[in-house]
């Protein structure tokens, strides 16, 4: 960060100078407190007192003498982590997923923090209906009047905020979507995988209800590990993805069928 990126963010109030140090300890991977007060313009003990916060709020981690990223490990056992993980790019994609939203549409979203951020979407996109065994989704739908929301409900799972197994499976079982979006950790040999059986079995649940099936993934997500089968990605009808994604895979989706979304991110725009 130079001279000219410094002046930008003096004066900032607290909550904005704070977004500003999640996104620089996660370029930087990790930062040491005497060099975020440089950068700030503010006092040593106002940046230890600003990591506290964001560490309290899982946005980054504390170490000796400063902080670090959230890891993609770390992330995956708590989903107040994963909610801040790569949070810009699941914005980007959120953004580009709302818009295969159909008004009037039912759909059903799965309980991923990625597909989770297109709550703020819903009440622009107006679909008759929202399907979800999320909690955090369950408490934004129901504050859109206009949205009916169908709540999957069985075993809560304060890890992932969400309502998971053969309950919720049942009640999916039971119903129909226009559309289903889902997301997951890892992608390789061509299929959705998860490390979590009961995850992969009611992301799967979901995905049956038929319609049109949708992936919202970025890109880091490719060639990592999971255990559980979820389906193949030649099955989805689309795959919303950011453009962080190699031109060679991007290829190969498209040869496996599905409609290929890309999403613009920042990073991207800015390499």
């Amino acid at each position: 960060m130079g001279t000219a990126a410094a002046e930008d963010v003096a004066g900032l109030s607290p909550d904005d100078r704070r977004d500003e140090i999640t996104g620089y300890v996660n370029r930087m991977q990790r930062t040491r407190v005497e060099e975020l007060a440089e950068i700030f313009g503010v006092s040593a003990m106002t940046i230890h007192r600003d990591l506290d916060h964001l560490a309290k709020d899982g946005r980054l981690e504390r170490i000796r003498g400063g902080a670090r990223a959230i890891t993609a490990r770390l992330a995956e056992r708590d989903v107040k982590l994963r909610r801040h993980l790569h949070a810009e790019i699941k914005q980007k994609l959120a953004a580009t997923a709302a818009t295969l939203i159909e008004p009037d549409a039912v759909i059903a979203l799965d309980d991923s923090t990625t597909v989770g951020a297109l709550g703020a979407h819903l009440e622009a996109r107006q679909p008759s209906t929202v399907i979800t065994h999320s909690l955090a989704l369950m408490g934004i739908v129901s504050s859109l009047p206009n949205i009916a929301l169908v709540g999957l409900g069985g075993q809560y799972y304060q890890e992932t905020d969400s309502f998971l197994g053969s309950i919720v499976v049942e009640q999916a079982q039971r119903l129909t979507a226009d559309a289903v979006f889902v997301s997951t950790t890892a992608i390789k040999n061509h299929a959705l995988l998860h490390p979590d059986a009961e995850a992969a079995l009611t992301k799967r649940s979901l995905l049956k209800m038929g319609g049109r099936k949708i992936l919202v993934v970025d890109s880091t997500k490719f060639e990592s590990s999971g255990m559980y089968h979820v389906m193949d990605l030649g099955e989805f009808d689309d795959i919303v993805v950011d453009d962080g994604l190699d031109a060679a895979t991007r290829t190969e989706l498209q040869r496996l069928g599905p409609r290929i979304h890309i999403a613009t991110t920042s990073t991207k725009a800015n390499s």
